[in-house]
């Protein structure tokens, strides 16, 4: 029997977001996704993947399946990268395989096949020397769109020139690990296969070898649409782009279809991503139906609620291993294929022509530049006329979404309002607040932690205690500071200049609030916090009662001397 997803409503939390600096952190959406496949389809859509880069050690090589998926789960930036290369071929130097393995495949026949390729790749090799500092010992970088594809039976690879979706390399929100996604149709390659079943191998993805800050992630996807004359009709589309979760949501529209006018609604959601960590928290994906303001928040017995992309492969109800190598844990390259649990319509409604994913982190970072959407829907005969989807613009959602609680990496800004703090470490734990909709939650909860231990029991998935991601972005990492007193500064802004930080801080004096400031000596920027704690839950007590109800800005928990490693 296959499992899908399972959805929790999230309500949301009456605070405001922290927008991060563009200049320091990911850019909201660097390419606007758009539509690259769209139709009508007796049949059905499924993916297979792999990374293309693995940790290096002495003991085991890049080829050896990296299997932890526990709490003692490295980060790739605590790994030294290096490429996969399986094909025993001295003509390439990175390669990976992952299978297609179609029931009935004489009964199905391929009509549509998207390749993805993404990775990190600032430069060749990097190293990272004592004091964090993020090191290039080869500066040169080769072109990211040119691979090579290999055909199940066949010995020779094929030469791939795809299309650059996006290339971080020169761009300021994404310096630090330049990050690139690449797109080829390869249907006429696999349409004609006599059995499309079978092994698929590709070689020559460009990443940095070594390490770069925020560690190095990449790998493949490769999307198949068939037909099956034994299938149920379904609406199908897929879109690319590229662009970077943090805080801020992008919501992407799928219309242009009619849902089923009675009966279950089924539906199926594909996407692939990089730089979701296993043991990193925050990101999330959400979804809904027609004009309900009420989004769901979605998960799976291997994607926990607060931790969708998690360094993982799935394929519907288990990781899929048909993969050489079979890593459970792909070190920041995530894929999926995952049936939409919509028990009683709760989630997509009969004669719906709209559904809208939202996308978000308040914690992990990570860049989506690939995901389809699936949906049965009435015959052919009764489809919608000059039907076309459409990508809602960025915007910030007016109901106050997730918090971010932040380790900040302070950033310089030009003047007071534009002064901000990029995130480098979050929490997962939120506690939530009665929702003023009028429409009623599936199900709420007192905390995150409450969901995801509910989600725990019910799954048997294991829950991982999130550890800290140290990651160098100038002009600091994480907030060491000699001599400071460890614990969780509750934040309202940071400053470069010290006569910003005086008025903000008289500013808040006048509010009846009694300010203080951190000074770090390292960056010399200047923190005006509200309160100090010793303890994470009072720390995030206060944070969440709006600084006991006497501050309604922005605000973030900063982590000075200390770390996150058992807040669970």
């Amino acid at each position: 029997m296959t499992k899908s997803f399972t959805t929790k409503t999230l309500i949301p939390i009456s605070l405001f977001l922290l927008l991060f600096s563009l200049e320091s952190s990911y850019a909201q959406l660097a390419v606007p996704f758009k539509v690259r496949y769209q139709s009508y389809v007796k049949g059905d859509m499924t993916v297979i993947a792999n990374g293309i880069v693995n940790r290096k050690s002495n003991k085991e090589s890049t080829s050896e399946p990296y299997n932890e998926l526990s709490e003692k789960a490295k980060l790739n930036d605590e790994f030294e990268m290096a490429y996969i290369d399986v094909d025993n071929d001295e003509s390439t130097f990175s390669s990976s395989s992952a299978e297609l393995n179609l029931d009935t495949s004489s009964a199905k026949k391929i009509i549509y096949a998207g390749l993805y390729w993404a990775a990190s790749y600032k430069y060749e090799t990097g190293i990272r020397d004592k004091k964090w500092n993020y090191i290039a010992t080869d500066e040169s970088r080769g072109v990211v769109n040119e691979i090579k594809f290999k055909l199940p039976g066949s010995s020779v690879y094929l030469d791939l020139k795809g299309e650059i979706l996006y290339d971080g390399f020169n761009q300021k929100s994404f310096k630090e690990s330049a990050p690139y996604a690449v797109y080829a149709d390869v249907t006429n390659y696999i349409k004609d296969l006599p059995n499309p079943n079978g092994e698929y191998m590709v070689a020559n993805i460009k990443a940095t070898q070594g390490v770069i800050s925020g560690g190095v992630a990449g790998g493949w996807t490769l999307f198949v649409v068939y037909e099956d004359k034994m299938d149920t009709e379904k609406f199908i589309t897929s879109f690319d782009g590229f662009v970077g979760i943090t805080t801020r949501p992008v919501e992407i529209l799928y219309n242009g279809f009619m849902t089923l006018p009675e009966g279950r609604v089924n539906a199926k959601l594909a996407c692939a991503a990089l730089e979701g960590d296993y043991n990193l928290t925050g990101d999330q994906l959400e979804i809904k139906s027609g004009e309900s303001l009420k989004y769901s928040l979605l998960s799976h017995p291997l994607k926990p609620v607060d931790n969708f992309f998690n360094s993982t492969i799935i394929v519907n109800e288990d990781y899929y291993t048909a993969r050489n190598p079979a890593s459970l844990n792909t070190l920041g390259y995530d894929t999926c294929l995952l049936t939409i649990e919509n028990q009683n319509n709760t989630i997509i409604q009969n004669n719906t022509n709209k559904v809208s994913l939202k996308l978000k982190s308040s914690g992990d970072r990570y860049s989506m530049f690939f995901n389809a959407f699936n949906v049965e829907v009435r015959d052919s005969l009764e489809k919608i006329e000059g039907s076309k989807l459409a990508v809602a613009e960025p915007k910030e959602i007016e109901l106050k979404t997730n918090v971010a609680l932040n380790t900040a990496t302070e950033t310089k800004a030009t003047d007071e309002k534009k002064e901000e703090s990029k995130s480098e470490t979050t929490i997962p734990e939120k506690k939530l607040v009665d929702s003023k909709t009028t429409e009623k939650p599936i199900k709420t909860y007192n905390s995150i932690r409450d969901m995801i231990r509910e989600s725990e029991q019910k799954n048997a998935a294991t829950l991982t205690t999130e550890k800290t991601k140290r990651k160098t972005v100038l002009p600091g990492a994480d907030v060491i500071i000699p001599k400071q007193q460890k614990g969780y500064y509750v934040v309202a802004n940071v400053f470069a200049v010290q006569s910003n930080a005086t008025r903000f801080t008289a500013k808040l004096n006048k509010k009846g609030l009694q300010p203080q400031v951190l000074y770090n000596p390292n960056t010399n920027y200047e923190s005006v916090y509200l309160a100090h704690f010793r303890n994470w839950s009072d720390a995030l007590d206060y944070y969440y009662s709006n600084a006991e109800g006497t501050y309604f800005d922005d605000l973030w928990i900063m982590l000075v001397n200390t770390s996150t490693g058992n807040i669970l």
